[in-house]
């Protein structure tokens, strides 16, 4: 299946130079990161970095290297790609076929794979394919980073966690597990209610709890700060070709070491955090108690 929003993606109406990586290339980089042993991958992309180095058109990529990993998993390994959209508040609409992702192309291509199905959650969705698929869709996901949802389930299996072509502090949202696993004091869980689709029709409602950030006081991120650790952990995986930029880390390694960042101090990679703290002591509880009804969680 060619994906349809390859060419907006990557080439954006630019001529591209092609170059000499093959799917042979990107075959051995994925053996160098993911062992024997590894059942779960889940693959976070930003192929823009990288897609013209290959010697087809650049457009061509998110489709190829999406075969590759479709063959890669075989019969035995499951392969979950992050489809999130997070304007899902703004237009309370989520289609399961038409809702495109926020992020990248190779999630969008899998949305238009019959192969691949959809965690029905409309802001952490998550494409699935493989033997375990079943068990991941039937995740109750009762809050989006909780316990009972896609991100504790990663962490549960020690899924290979793979980051293709953009920094970490981009792409891995285990570190928001963590987060809400330890109660960060500047996050609080918010519902969000909207309409559920398939191709159009209407499947009646859906609705996620997020736990947010203050809408009032937006902490700033230096999720940078984690990845020197998982690398001097010994956690982090890195692919021997210079040309891929790819690497991996079991989940249950970035969730240690997170949790012990955050354990030590919860505002670790929080910039901003005297405002913030400010917020938590004299703001939060207005700000919890101004929220509707309908947006309203109790735990």
């Amino acid at each position: 299946v060619r994906c349809s929003r390859g060419r907006d993606y990557i080439a954006s109406g630019v001529a591209m130079p092609v170059g000499a990586l093959s799917e042979d290339d990107f075959y051995r980089v994925l053996d160098e990161v993911v062992g024997p042993e590894d059942e779960v991958l889940a693959v976070f992309s930003g192929l823009y970095t990288f897609a013209h180095r290959f010697r087809w058109a650049p457009h061509e990529t998110p489709t190829k290297l999406l075969d590759v990993f479709e063959d890669f998993i075989g019969s035995r390994r499951t392969l979950v790609v992050p489809a999130y959209c997070f304007s899902f508040p703004r237009t309370r609409i989520f289609d399961l076929k038409r809702t495109q992702t926020d992020i990248g192309v190779l999630p969008d291509c899998a949305v238009e794979r019959p192969t691949f199905s959809r965690l029905v959650k409309p802001m952490n969705s998550y494409m699935v394919t493989g033997p375990r698929s079943e068990e991941f869709l039937n995740l109750p996901c009762r809050t989006a980073w909780g316990q009972d949802g896609a991100l504790a389930w990663l962490a549960r299996v020690n899924a290979k966690i793979l980051i293709l072509g953009v920094p970490w502090h981009e792409a891995c949202s285990l570190y928001h597990y963590a987060e809400e696993l330890l109660s960060v004091p500047y996050r609080y869980h918010k519902r969000f209610h909207g309409d559920l689709r398939q191709d159009g029709i209407s499947l009646g409602s859906c609705e996620e709890v997020m736990y947010s950030r203050s809408a009032n006081v937006s902490p700033n991120w230096d999720h940078g700060r984690i990845y020197p650790r998982l690398v001097e952990s010994g956690a982090v995986i890195s692919a021997k070709h210079p040309a891929i930029p790819l690497e991996a880390s079991h989940a249950s390694d970035i969730v240690a070491v997170t949790c012990e960042m955050l354990e030590q101090n919860p505002y670790a990679y929080v910039t901003n955090d005297d405002e913030v703290r400010n917020w938590v002591i004299h703001g939060k509880v207005r700000e919890i108690a101004s929220l509707s009804e309908e947006e309203r969680f109790e735990g």
